[in-house]
């Protein structure tokens, strides 16, 4: 049975109708084809105890009147065929990615339909999108005419696309079906010299640097070895790496007998020095050398910071050698457009999300110097360092005059006095106890009284807040009245944030019309510095300002202004910005005086903007009001 009635004969194995047209778009072809191949796989079954019998308005169905017979034919006819032939447009993509990649010659285009079983139309569709994953990698695929098809580019970038498209899959490099044995072995090899080296790596570094190992030996062994300049993999690459990655390269020539020369080993080196933590550097007998460049590099991301948010971190010497450490493995990564994954990309953004705004300003500084995009997944391993930054900045809270009411006598009280002491120290200045009849007389303006907290109702006029809580402390009284505090120390975001700075359905075709009307808005309310505008157009040629969410956070590429302010536009309709499309704008300016909440600002701001569903309840109600509730954390009912 040739192969096109295979792909047809597999479709009908499940004893069900299937009408002609569903086969054609099973299949890619018309349904008359459909109807000549199943006359033929017709005439090859009847003899083997079955029949392609046909009913009106049902279709064609494969009737088996001989299981036994039927059976035989149908098992030596699949004999050796350990790979199915794709039959989707993604399954086809995948198939032709691998076969192109395994393949050392031009392949006619003819001859690949016929591998597919497709019509020319639909392979010059799918290798369309073919040539865009090949883009990525830097690859091409090169047509000749006469000769058909080939992928050209490094052998480098071949393994990548590889291992980030295929080395999943159970059929790929899977001829002697010992792939998964070969992958075990292989891991606990590398396991047992990180072990023994007291290397670092996490669990993602780990499994894709078993899987170019892995691809390593076998495409050695299949003539498709790697170029790779041996000695400037040892200027980057630490010696002792380069001895453990020795040993792993030699230990897996003998348990896969297969020849691993020294060039693989040298690619085997690459990956593991762009994959090791940049704590593994850090054991006794390992010094670990931080570059001119890469120092330079760090004191440029801290600089554009400095400038973009006026926050000062040119002084902290821990985030400078964190930012260093963390550079040397970059530095590799970046030279070999090696990928790393972050698997908390999401959580980092929506968790810490103005310390990952803050990174992404700061790469600004490695997209000039590596003439390339940072990848998100890198600028969330740099979020971790600037939150751990901000974290141990001091946080200023402006402490509260509280006043506590109990019915239980003064022995009771003078106990919840000193459990709300030890639950809320950090929030409060002072504690006056009170009963319930004295509130009357009390000086709440004398003293500075913002809260009352009272075990009992009180039923008289107070100027303050009443929160009526538990006597005994339970958490959610803690997280309760933490919130209170938190939200009363808020109120210095109207200083950013105001009436007439927030403006909804506007209109704008794009980002620059959209820009030039916040920025002449703006300027009826606070006067702009010449080239404020085209500050912020450079900002935006520099690196991303748009994060998902429909929302950007535009800004001059360098503080500007004399006072901080927010302008808050809303479009009628979303527009691209470039990364994602946009209907929310914040247009941030940053004072250039010395501003002591501006880290607060931008906690709270980011916060609001990483949050999907606060941001679809200010679409639902635009109005000032609701943003402020927003972003002091409060719920819209």
């Amino acid at each position: 049975m040739y192969s096109k009635l295979s792909v047809l004969f597999k479709e009908l194995m499940d004893e069900e109708y299937h009408t002609a047209r569903e086969l054609a778009a099973r299949l890619n072809v018309s349904e008359k084809t459909v109807r000549v191949r199943l006359k033929e796989l017709n005439d090859i079954v009847i003899s083997h105890g079955a029949i392609i019998a046909s009913k009106s308005n049902m279709g064609y169905r494969l009737t088996v009147d001989d299981y036994d017979c039927f059976n035989q034919f149908a098992l030596s006819g699949n004999k050796g065929n350990k790979v199915s032939r794709p039959t989707t447009s993604n399954e086809r993509i995948t198939f032709i990615l691998a076969f192109l990649l395994n393949r050392h010659g031009y392949i006619k285009l003819d001859d690949l339909c016929e591998q597919c079983y497709v019509s020319r139309n639909t392979m010059t569709a799918d290798l369309k999108k073919v040539e865009y994953i090949l883009h990525i990698h830097n690859l091409v695929l090169e047509r000749r005419p006469n000769y058909g098809v080939i992928i050209d580019g490094s052998e480098f970038n071949k393994r990548v696309c590889i291992a980030n498209n295929l080395i999943k899959r159970n059929d790929f490099m899977n001829a002697d079906g010992k792939k998964e044995e070969k992958l075990k072995a292989i891991g606990n090899i590398v396991l047992s010299v990180l072990h023994k080296n007291e290397y670092r790596i996490s669990e993602v570094s780990l499994e894709n640097l078993i899987s170019h190992i892995f691809i390593a030996s076998y495409r050695s062994k299949h003539e498709q070895s790697v170029d790779i300049d041996g000695n400037r993999i040892a200027q980057l690459v630490k010696p002792d790496v380069l001895e453990a990655t020795k040993e792993i390269a030699l230990r897996t020539q003998e348990e896969l007998q297969t020849l691993m020369p020294e060039s693989e080993q040298f690619y085997i080196a690459l990956h593991m020095g762009a994959k090791l933590s940049s704590g593994s550097y850090n054991h006794p007998g390992v010094n670990i050398v931080i570059s001119r460049k890469i120092d330079e590099l760090t004191w440029r991301m801290l600089e554009i910071v400095h400038k973009s948010f006026n926050i000062d971190f040119m002084d902290n010497l821990e985030l400078r050698m964190s930012l260093n450490q963390h550079m040397v493995p970059l530095d590799i990564r970046m030279q070999y457009g090696i990928p790393l994954s972050n698997p908390l990309l999401h959580e980092i953004k929506k968790e810490y999300a103005f310390a990952y705004t803050m990174a992404a300003t700061a790469c600004i500084a490695l997209s000039e110097h590596y003439v390339t995009n940072i990848p998100e997944d890198e600028i969330a391993y740099f979020a971790i360092l600037f939150e751990l930054a901000l974290e141990k900045k001091d946080k200023k809270i402006d402490k509260k005059n509280i006043i506590v009411v109990c019915v239980s006598g003064k022995g009771t009280t003078q106990l919840f006095m000193y459990k709300y002491k030890q639950a809320f120290g950090k929030y409060i200045e002072n504690i006056y106890e009170c009963t319930a009849w004295e509130l009357d007389s009390f000086d709440f303006a004398g003293h500075n009284i913002e809260y009352i907290f009272t075990t009992i109702p009180i039923n008289i006029d107070v100027p303050v807040p009443v929160f009526e809580v538990n006597l005994f402390l339970e958490n959610k009284d803690i997280i309760t009245c933490s919130e209170i505090f938190e939200a009363s120390s808020n109120a210095f975001l109207h200083r950013y944030y105001l009436p007439e700075l927030f403006l909804t359905d506007i209109v704008a075709e794009n980002k620059e019309e959209a820009l030039s009307l916040l920025c002449r808005h703006t300027e009826k309310y606070f006067p702009l510095p010449d080239g404020f505008l085209d500050a912020v157009m450079k900002r935006e040629v520099l690196g991303q300002t748009d994060f998902g969410n429909l929302i950007a956070i535009p800004h001059p590429f360098q503080v500007m202004t004399k006072e901080s302010f927010v302008t808050v536009g809303i479009l009628q309709q979303p527009i691209w910005w470039g990364h994602n499309e946009v209907q929310v704008i914040f247009l941030i300016s940053i004072s250039s005086e010395e501003d002591t909440e501006i880290g607060r600002f931008y906690q709270l701001t980011t916060k609001l903007l990483f949050d999907g569903e606060a941001l679809q309840q200010l679409l639902k109600d635009q109005r000032f009001e609701v943003l402020m509730t927003l972003l002091k954390g409060g719920v819209i009912s």
